[in-house]
């Protein structure tokens, strides 16, 4: 039960123990999130269904064809984002016409890489998408069809930069460090295996070759679009738009027009990132090349002073924060630091934040993993200045969410995986299941063995939160569950074979995408992050051996 703000009453934790929202966070989270005010009309349906008319109404459709007057929505109506204008001029209503699910997930095996880790002769300091080419064609040559990457969203433009790939300034762009070159790399970008990476050093000498090859580019600047806007103030006042002129602190068109007018700099630096969109995103297409299905990453937000909270601070509750209650693993909680969308204001804007997101993210894809997918129903949020431990659940309308996901995915031809594992509470699955959202099973928290999994899934060993195969053969990493689980599977005595076991056995599960991790296919002992620490060597980590090394 929650109230009209969408916050729950309480929640039980993983050992059933209820915990009770105090009153002192309920009104702070209220006071975050404003006094919820009506909303357009919204109305979803569900593709192939026909329904009668309150009164004759005039519609729409999405790109702007008027289909006159009808008093009845017609079976065959089109996916979209449609209008109804009430004759008697009542309010507008938005029809949302769906499917009710989401394409099949292939039946393949594949892998699943850490884009940052990878590296090569040719690589600049950080593995790029000609590094995941060079895995994709060795998947596809081994009889595998699927790559899941790590998520591609842009950080902010400046220094330092962001090592979590899990915390961007904008989920809606692509992240330029990605790009890669066809010239090999200057000297001072020569990997070493051994040595974390530094973004910052790497995005110093990449951002000057791509302004080089800007430069020289003679094809004409192109148009740039509110996040290009966003980086080119980030160039010129830092990556936080709270601390910015205050004409500047939101995305006023009329604002920005006159000073792409009147500053040259400003608009060649717009242009520039705009231009960088361009390169990665062709260089994203040219993956469709190799036959194996890229799939992206949805992380579960961004962060509260970058291009997306800029753009949608009116939406947003930036006096609260994400995270995760207390459990066995984080006793304290956890607070990830991102805010959250409320509830009644995304509706109000009828969605188009959650909309836009989701449509930039399965850009160049044919398959997409929402990272923490229990949040399209419920965020476990945290008022400023409190701990984890007094954080609240926030509820949303999963069903309206879950209806666009299926919408924009048909729309793409891409498949969707929800990353559900940890404490998911009671509908979620069922719900995921119906819109044909395929789940994600985890040989380290799956006390059945792979052979009796379910087909509508992901499988794999581990994830980049959960130790590696070698960490808990070695017992360097992982706990006696890990460990347990591994030896039901694999009757070892060497990491390699351990590595080779496990992988069988998630290979010949009946689970319809089964993926390895390049991390296990390396034999790293290091996961690429610990969660609860920051900083460190978390998503610095490169790979034992370079790309074109691992053995499929």
């Amino acid at each position: 039960m929650h109230d009209e703000w969408g916050i729950s009453h309480g929640y039980f934790d993983v050992d059933g123990a209820w915990h009770a929202t105090s009153e002192v966070t309920r009104q702070r989270l209220r006071s975050a999130m404003g006094d919820p005010q009506d909303a357009p009309p919204l109305w979803f349906v569900a593709a192939g269904e026909a329904h009668s008319l309150w009164s004759p109404c005039r519609l729409v459709l999405e790109d702007g064809t008027d289909l006159g007057a009808i008093v009845a929505l017609p079976a065959d109506l089109a996916i979209g984002y449609h209008l109804l204008h009430p004759l008697d001029g009542g309010p507008t209503t938005h029809l949302i016409v769906h499917p009710s699910s989401c394409p099949e997930i292939p039946l393949a095996w594949g892998v699943a890489a850490q884009i940052y880790s990878l590296w090569s002769a040719q690589s600049w300091g950080i593995g790029d998408l000609g590094d995941v080419a060079t895995l994709a064609h060795a998947v596809s040559d081994a009889g595998g069809a699927a790559m899941l990457l790590s998520p591609l969203h842009q950080p902010a433009p400046s220094l330092p930069q962001q090592d979590s790939p899990y915390y961007p300034s904008s989920r809606r762009a692509l992240n330029p460090l990605l790009i890669s070159f066809d010239a090999g790399p200057p000297a001072a970008l020569v990997c070493d295996a051994n040595a974390l990476i530094d973004r910052d050093h790497v995005w110093a000498i990449k951002r000057a070759a791509l302004e080089r090859l800007y430069a020289e580019s003679t094809t004409p600047p192109p148009l740039p679009d509110s996040i290009a806007i966003w980086n080119a103030l980030c160039d010129e006042y830092g990556p936080d738009w709270t601390a910015w002129p205050h004409e500047l602190r939101r995305f006023d068109p009329t604002v920005i027009a006159a000073r792409l007018t009147t500053n040259p700099q400003f608009g060649a630096h717009a242009a520039f990132h705009q231009w960088c969109q361009q390169i990665a995103l062709s260089q994203l297409l040219h993956l469709g090349s190799t036959d194996v299905a890229i799939i992206g990453d949805l992380a579960v937000g961004f962060d509260p002073h970058g291009a997306d909270a800029w753009e949608y601070q009116d939406v947003l509750a930036l006096d609260a924060r994400i995270g995760a209650p207390p459990d066995p693993f984080n006793r304290d909680g956890q607070d990830w630091g991102i805010p959250g969308f409320v509830p009644w204001r995304l509706r109000q804007a009828c969605y188009k934040p959650f909309i836009a997101t989701v449509r930039a993210s399965l850009r160049g894809v044919g398959g997409l993993r929402i990272d923490h997918v229990m949040g399209l129903f419920r965020q476990f949020w945290i008022p400023d200045g409190m701990a984890a431990t007094d954080g609240a659940y926030v509820h949303f309308a999963a069903d309206e969410l879950l209806a666009i996901i299926c919408l924009e995915a048909t729309r793409a031809a891409a498949f969707v995986i929800g990353e559900d594992l940890g404490t998911v509470h009671d509908g979620v699955r069922e719900a995921l299941a119906a819109s044909n959202i395929a789940r994600t099973l985890v040989v380290w928290f799956e006390p059945e063995p792979p052979s009796a999994w379910q087909a509508n899934a992901l499988a794999t060993v581990t994830t980049h939160d959960l130790p590696t195969v070698a960490g808990v053969f070695s017992e360097a990493r992982g706990g006696v569950p890990q460990r347990a689980r591994l030896l039901a599977i694999a009757n070892a005595h060497s990491v390699d074979a351990a590595i080779a076991q496990a992988h069988a056995a998630v290979l010949q599960s009946p689970a319809r995408l089964r993926l390895l991790a390049t991390d296990d296919l390396c034999a790293a002992e290091h996961q690429p992050n610990l969660p609860g620490t920051v900083g460190g060597a978390n998503w610095r980590r490169r790979l034992p051996v370079a790309v074109d090394q691992i053995t499929l």
